[in-house]
């Protein structure tokens, strides 16, 4: 992999330190350039789908064709939806909920998970249980097992913690859920684009996924994988444009597809569809297996590099099997949005404090393209930082 060349492709990088890609991301040359070219054929041609409407759909096709084929799974399978949020909230409308039923999330759960499971428990007195995560494998299966019950309806989990950046073993879960007759929702937000995903051999029945974090597509776009074996295990709550396959006018009468396109609705904007295609092909050029790799190496040496810093306390587990791309940390003495503003002034360094009204750590996002200089810097800044308070 060559590192310089990548970051080539990255003219931002020449403005700050990054490690906030974990917010929204920093887009490619290739793939910005492709979206350019889609805006310019809007402004040569108009809406191409209705002046060239046999050049138009069959490209539709291909791009959603390419997303599918990217995570292992069948074009029929994905509903476009603008991200996670949208894709839980899909799930979630199309469940009937009764008061003590009961909805599992992890300890670590972000607005887009926790929010909704929180308003179920308002509206229909669903019991929320937040499942506390462990770095063992079979004491996370084990801790999950002890949440369900007999009423558990699904179980919802982040691939990867928004804050902490907690890795559960998504596998083993949904496969402990199955044996129970649960279904599954996992939040791909924070590992989709970092390795390999092929989405059915993770075992979830739904899964969120977005194109602007560690995708590299412009903000924003996402799908919602439905196994296909779940299609009618949820039902259709906002019926509109794009979720018939068939509509008679005259006599009032409909179907829905038979695919996950059924839980689409409205207009979509395919020039982000069609330039996310783009960020998968620039991510194969590079390499998943390569880019995992280098997301690895890179946090050991921020991990690593943290014991050495007086007052700083890593919340992140250390090893990369309960780990991604996001490295949390926090310092002695340093409130978070202290820490975020300093590092900004001093060092030009673009970092986040990841909840601000609970937590004082800073979430530092590690991108592959990153150098390892540049992690250095973080430390030697935190250091100086360190003796400051």
């Amino acid at each position: 992999m060559n590192i310089q060349r990548i970051r080539n492709d990255f003219p931002a990088l020449e403005r700050y330190t990054w490690f906030q890609n974990g917010g929204v991301s920093i887009t490619p040359r290739p793939v910005a350039d492709a979206y350019a070219d889609l805006m310019q054929e809007l402004l040569d041609h108009g809406p191409v789908h209705i002046i060239y409407p046999d050049m138009e759909w069959p490209r539709r096709a291909q791009s959603m064709e390419r997303i599918a084929r990217f995570f292992s799974v069948e074009k029929d399978e994905l509903a476009q939806m603008r991200g996670v949020s949208e894709g839980y909230q899909t799930v979630l409308r199309g469940m009937e909920w009764h008061e003590g039923d009961q909805i599992i999330i992890t300890a670590d759960e972000e607005a887009a998970l926790l929010l909704p499971a929180l308003h179920l428990r308002d509206r229909f007195g669903v019991e929320v249980t937040r499942m506390p995560l462990v770095p063992d494998t079979e004491q996370q299966v084990d801790a999950l097992k002890k949440c369900m019950t007999d009423r558990t309806k699904l179980v919802a989990l982040s691939h990867v913690g928004t804050d902490i950046g907690f890795r559960i073993p998504a596998k083993e879960l949904c496969d402990a859920a199955r044996e129970r007759g649960v279904m599954t929702f996992l939040d791909l937000a924070h590992s989709a684009g970092l390795c390999p995903m092929p989405l059915r051999e993770l075992g979830c029945d739904f899964a969120g996924i977005l194109s602007y974090k560690w995708m590299y597509a412009p903000y924003s776009s996402g799908v919602l994988f439905i196994r296909k074996e779940r299609l009618h295990d949820i039902e259709v709550t906002y019926a509109g444009g794009r979720s018939e396959k068939a509509l008679d006018f005259d006599h009032d009468t409909y179907e829905m597809h038979e695919t996950a396109q059924r839980f689409e609705y409205g207009p979509w904007p395919w020039p982000l569809i069609h330039a996310w295609v783009s960020a998968l092909d620039y991510l194969d050029e590079c390499g998943l297996d390569s880019i995992w790799a280098r997301t690895v190496l890179l946090c050991n040496r921020l991990k690593e590099g943290l014991k050495s810093v007086p007052g700083a306390r890593l919340l992140t587990p250390e090893s990369p099997d309960f780990s991604a791309a996001l490295v949390t940390f926090d310092l002695e003495g340093w409130k978070g949005e202290d820490l975020v503003s300093a590092l900004r002034e001093r060092w030009n360094i673009i970092i986040k404090n990841p909840a601000p009204d609970s937590m004082e750590c800073l979430r530092t996002s590690i991108a592959f393209f990153l150098l390892e200089d540049e992690i250095d810097t973080l430390l030697e800044a935190l250091n100086t930082l360190s003796h400051e308070k």
